[in-house]
């Protein structure tokens, strides 16, 4: 099904999204999943062009909870981006993801 897919996108010049979330969501604790934590991770890593991790921090021992961290771990295409991390903050009265420095400024 993952190799239709991928063909469906390269002949529309379209992108595909697929959103999973790892294995034992309610066991999870501390730092971010990686893309090996999705269940039958394997052919989605394959077959992915990219790969990016949203993770929320849940302990408020760890951190700000409405700090989020955009993980990015696999970039096939090199000139659509790099490996790396950017934080943001959730703002929640107006439902806005802001740059975490620039909330750190506003707060």
């Amino acid at each position: 099904m993952l190799t239709m897919v991928k063909r469906f996108a390269q002949h529309h010049c379209c992108h595909v999204w697929f959103v999973a979330h790892p294995r034992q969501l309610h066991n999870w604790i501390g730092n971010p999943p990686n893309l090996y934590d999705i269940s039958g991770s394997a052919h989605f890593i394959n077959k992915c062009d990219n790969g990016i991790v949203i993770h929320r921090n849940r302990d408020p021992e760890a951190g700000p909870i409405d700090q989020v961290q955009v993980c990015v771990r696999k970039v096939r295409n090199k000139v659509a981006g790099t490996i790396g991390d950017a934080f943001l903050y959730y703002n929640r009265v107006t439902g806005q993801f802001v740059d975490l420095s620039e909330a750190s400024e506003k707060l």
